[in-house]
């Protein structure tokens, strides 16, 4: 069973999605991509996007941490409603309401989203994913992200490293089991 890892609600129990239409951070990963967050002020009063949302663990686990607002991302209708169950548990919990859950396509919420709007995007696609489809997501996550915000992309392992656009670059990359994490932002931030 899924839980949130640590924070406000941290211990708390999570609904998962059944079947393997999505691939949940696993615990060990989601402890290290939030405590690196953590450590360098990345959640704190932060307004948090989380594409690809599945069960919505990393949106949870963002308001438990102490992110301002949460909004997850999924096109799929069964995992949208685990992820908005979720995000009811965590939003009691905390006694306010910290985490939307949106289900449509990434894309088309992307292409609606004014410029400049999150401090922190999450982004968690499936990893068989289009390589045309992600370079696409992360052009569109890099419009909507402030200037002086932080992109962060789980990818398989195995996978090429994505290319980047020309005024960004790695701040930080880390392998977590099966997964890739890339912790990027802006040039000159």
């Amino acid at each position: 069973m899924s839980k949130i890892v640590a924070g406000q609600a941290g211990g708390l129990p999570l609904k998962a999605v059944p079947g393997s239409s999505t691939r949940p951070t696993t615990e060990r990963a989601k402890e290290a991509i939030f405590s690196w967050l953590q450590s360098r002020d990345w959640l704190d009063n932060n307004a948090v996007l989380d594409l690809y949302t599945g069960s919505g663990g990393l949106a949870v686990e963002a308001a438990s941490r102490g992110a301002a607002s949460v909004t997850g991302v999924e096109a799929a209708r069964k995992p949208a409603q685990i992820a908005e169950h979720n995000a009811q548990i965590i939003n009691e919990a905390l006694n306010r309401d910290v985490v939307t859950i949106k289900q449509l396509p990434v894309q088309r919420f992307l292409g609606a989203t004014e410029p400049s709007s999150w401090d922190l995007v999450i982004a968690d696609p499936p990893y068989d994913i289009d390589e045309d489809e992600l370079l696409a997501m992360i052009a569109q996550a890099f419009h909507v992200l402030m200037d002086d915000g932080l992109f962060v992309l789980e990818t398989a392992y195995k996978s090429a490293e994505p290319i980047w656009p020309d005024d960004v670059y790695v701040v930080d990359a880390r392998r977590y089991g099966e997964a890739m994490v890339y912790f990027v932002r802006r040039n000159g931030y």
